[in-house]
């Protein structure tokens, strides 16, 4: 177990306290004002820095998220925002932010009419309540205690697709790390089409004119904007007239012994008047997500970069019909998908 505070393992923590949850747990809550009022969250600090909200009303997603108190999440100015608030053309209108929104589970990306269906962008799973299957915090034989939550999210209709996404979302005492495993089924008798997205939102102080940008190289292309693709890595200031772009890395540089990709953010901020380095990853798999969508509105007053990994671009579900690539899952079939989550705050030594 990584060190806690000068201690190490169970016996010695429980020695200096009558119960684990005056270091670390969680609380369920529900939401009583404005548009979220009926919202159920799951508040949960790690005992280490790391404090995040599970929006258990809106499928499973994560809401706020803190390292020691400093923001890691870009939240919008929508609020919490109810699942009946949705609105299948105006998905900006319910979009909370947070560190991850969910895109799917049958389209994602542009809103396109495929077959004679009309979908709206991003699809409706991320204004999908879920059910919770498990919040627990546990020892393990090693002497580590865990935090573990478990939600199960269904997009259905009476006589069209049956997908199930499970989502299991894992943090521990001791490490600033967030796991987060989803599994998507097909529980239909015929094949679905399934477009997945995992849109993770970052926001001030992490991002910045100064912040560093780290996507390992591969083909980038604009899906919205023009010219040279050369400033992915940077970020402008707040922008009076800033508008949003949208890039695609596609087959982007794996780490070859694991088969996953590793994203970084670090910017240089002042912490309690001290200057500090705050550094967020992500790592994923690649298989499972091959294409990375970046986003970037830089204007005043929104001011959010979105790492999105993907198993296609955001170009619409019928564009990828059109082309042949759009996913589809058998009946029965499942498909996970698996992510690392990794903040910390690092002192700058003098030059």
């Amino acid at each position: 177990m990584p060190n806690v505070y000068g201690l190490h393992g169970k016996e010695s923590l429980l020695a200096h306290m009558p119960d684990i949850r005056q270091l670390a747990g969680f609380e369920r809550m529900e939401l009583l004002q404005g548009k979220g009022r009926g919202n159920e969250v799951i508040q949960v600090r790690n005992g280490s820095g790391l404090q995040f909200q599970i929006a258990v009303s809106r499928s499973f997603d994560i809401g706020m998220c803190e390292l020691y108190g400093i923001p890691l999440a870009w939240l919008s100015q929508n609020g919490p925002v109810a699942p009946f608030y949705y609105e299948r053309e105006e998905w900006n209108r319910s979009f909370e932010g947070g560190l991850l929104a969910t895109c799917g589970l049958t389209t994602m990306g542009k809103p396109s009419v495929d077959e004679g269906q009309v979908y709206g962008p991003h699809g409706r799973i991320s204004s999908t309540p879920a059910e919770l299957l498990q919040s627990e915090g546990r020892w393990h034989d090693s002497g580590q205690y865990e935090l573990i939550f478990r939600g199960r999210v269904r997009e259905s209709s009476a006589t069209g697709e049956n997908l199930v996404l499970e989502r299991t979302i894992v943090t521990r005492l001791g490490e600033n790390r967030l796991e987060i495993t989803d599994s998507v089924t097909n529980e239909s008798q015929r094949p679905v089409a399934h477009l997945m997205m995992h849109h993770f939102n970052l926001g001030f102080p992490l991002i910045g004119e100064n912040c560093a940008i780290d996507i390992p190289d591969g083909p980038k292309r604009w899906i919205n904007g023009q010219g040279a693709t050369d400033r992915w890595s940077s970020y402008p200031a707040p922008l009076e007239n800033g508008q949003p772009s949208v890039m695609a890395h596609e087959n982007v540089q794996e780490d070859h012994k694991e088969g996953t990709v590793q994203v970084r953010i670090s910017n240089k901020i002042v912490h309690n008047g001290e200057e500090k380095r705050l550094v967020a990853g992500i790592r994923y798999d690649k298989k499972a997500s091959p294409v990375l969508t970046q986003w970037k509105h830089p204007g005043k007053g929104v001011y959010v970069l979105g790492i999105e990994p993907g198993n296609a671009t955001t170009e619409g579900r019928a564009v990828h019909r059109a082309r042949g690539t759009l996913p589809v899952l058998a009946p029965g079939e499942r498909k996970t998908y698996s992510f690392c989550v990794e903040a910390r705050l690092e002192s700058i030594l003098p030059v």
